[in-house]
This record gives structure tokens, C-alpha cells and sequence, in this order.
């Protein structure tokens, strides 16, 4: 039932990151602009490695064309041209940045799932930022914001994650051990 309900948000979150690319552009902070779906689709490059570790990438990796197969559908019956081209680059994208991602999640999760999921959605969402952006719209233009955003999203996931090992202790200390690298006394 977990996984099913983790698959499903992954596949919400990805048509509907695909579907704000297509339409909006909004700020991510430090004076830069991201499509719209940034945040979505950050937040499942932190879903997708709670998804391997619940069932592996051989059930995970579907889920990216079932994502790209309802948006294509979605554009097809509204006639959404962008939305199309924003799917078959989210597809592609997520196909390679994905399998990146897992190969360098896969052999530290269980021994260091925090560095683990920093790294690979590293990985991950510059490989997804540099492809993405190139087929979607032939441009590297947001290419700062889209990274700023996707790495705002996986310091929410690393919360996530330590709430979801050690309950609200986890999230508090990992809250604690992120400030400690971020916020140095004067």
C-alpha cells in the first residue's frame, strides 16, 4: 500500500511539474527564474530514491514513462503543444538522470542514506537540468535556477528522510546538523 501510494504522488508530481514547465516561470531565490515545475519535480527526485529503497529501481523506473505517457495524453486531448514537447523531454530526461541517479543512490542506501540521497539527486538534477532544459526549450537559459530549486527540494527530502528513519528526533536533528553546516556562529 506504501509503495502504491508513493508511486502514485510520483506520477502526480511529475505531470504536474511537466504541465507548470509548460506554463510558468517563477523565482527559486538568489535572483533566479526556474519553470514552474522545478519544485515538483525536485521533490520526486527525493520520492524516487524512498521508491528504490522500497522496492528498487525495477519498479521505479516505470513510473517515469507512465508519468511521460499521461502528460503526452494530457497534452494530446487539450492541445497543449508545449506540454507535449515538455513531456517527451521530461521522459528523456528523467530516463538517463534517473538511472544516474539510482546507480549512485543503489550502493550507499543502507549504510548512508543521507549522503546517499545528496549525492545522487546531485547527480540527478544536474543531469535532469542540462537535458531537460536542452530538448524542452533548446535553451541552458534557467539552468542556475533549476538547479537552485531541485537542491532546495533535496534538503527537503533529506528532512523527510530523517523523519521518516528517526520520527520528529530524526527531522530535529537533521534540521540541526544542516544548520550547524549552514549557519556559523559569530
Amino acid at each position: 500500500m506504501k509503495f502504491t501510494t508513493l508511486a502514485v504522488a510520483y506520477v502526480v508530481l511529475i505531470v504536474l511539474g511537466d504541465w507548470l514547465a509548460a506554463k510558468y516561470v517563477w523565482p527559486v531565490g538568489f535572483g533566479y527564474s526556474a519553470p514552474a515545475g522545478v519544485y515538483a519535480i525536485g521533490l520526486t527526485l527525493g520520492l524516487r530514491d524512498w521508491l528504490h529503497e522500497l522496492r528498487g529501481l525495477r519498479w521505479t523506473l516505470p513510473l517515469v514513462y507512465i508519468s511521460g505517457i499521461l502528460a503526452w495524453i494530457i497534452s494530446s486531448t487539450t492541445g497543449w503543444a508545449t506540454l507535449r514537447d515538455v513531456a517527451i523531454a521530461s521522459v528523456v530526461a528523467f530516463t538517463i538522470s534517473e538511472t544516474a541517479d539510482s546507480l549512485v543512490y543503489h550502493p550507499l542506501a543502507h549504510r548512508h542514506p543521507i549522503p546517499g540521497l545528496v549525492l545522487s539527486n546531485t547527480v540527478g538534477l544536474v543531469l535532469d537540468s542540462l537535458i531537460f532544459l536542452s530538448i524542452a526549450f533548446g535553451s541552458l537559459t534557467f539552468l542556475r535556477g533549476q538547479i537552485i530549486g531541485k537542491a532546495e527540494m533535496t534538503v527537503l527530502a533529506m528532512f523527510l528522510v530523517l523523519g521518516r528513519r528517526h520520527g520528529i528526533s530524526g527531522f530535529l536533528l537533521g534540521y540541526h546538523r544542516a544548520r550547524q553546516l549552514f549557519v556559523h556562529p559569530v
